[in-house]
């Protein structure tokens, strides 16, 4: 008898974290598929504006693009304008989406032309394609804070602003002093 209470009480407290499990799994579900939403209609669209459907106002990139701060929605759509201007024809695939609670990790392929001025620099009509990591952390389903970590040597280097790893100096490199 003894038994068949504990058995019972165990088989409950699995009953009673069934319900649980099924609301964050949907949440997960939620979470993943507005990144995805964000990818396609802010990047993919090339619409800056409809970032406000997605990031709150206090928003915060913790790894900004140079010359913005990454504080706020006013500077994140500015920094969305200026790389827009400098990859017309930018798309983002969505490798990978994964959730830990309001934290989301996505694993990305960037693609573009830089067909437009880039951090000072003319553009090269190169193409990229990198890898990338973009981690959100999210409160009542949009984004508070982002750190985005990207193949930024690699993308030099296909743009022909870096030489290529292994590769020798130009020979002026060499000649001066």
């Amino acid at each position: 008898m003894k038994n068949l209470i504990y058995v019972s009480l165990i088989a409950g407290l699995f009953a009673a974290c069934g319900p649980m499990q099924s609301v964050n799994n949907m949440k997960a579900e939620a979470n993943k598929q507005g990144v995805q939403r964000f990818y396609d209609q802010v990047i993919n669209a090339h619409n800056p504006a409809a970032a406000d459907s997605f990031c709150t106002a206090e928003f915060v990139d913790h790894n900004p693009a140079m010359g913005h701060s990454g504080k706020g929605m006013d500077d994140l759509k500015a920094s969305f304008k200026d790389f827009f201007a400098a990859y017309p024809d930018v798309h983002i695939t969505a490798n990978m989406i994964a959730t830990n609670g309001d934290t989301i990790m996505a694993m990305v392929t960037m693609t573009g032309t830089n067909s437009g001025p880039m951090m000072g620099h003319p553009a090269t009509n190169k193409q990229v394609n990198i890898q990338g990591t973009d981690i959100m952390v999210l409160k009542d389903g949009k984004a508070t804070d982002r750190w985005g970590f990207f193949e930024d040597m690699k993308m030099m280097q296909q743009l022909g602003m870096m030489p290529e790893m292994g590769a020798a100096p130009p020979t002026d490199a060499m000649t001066k002093k």
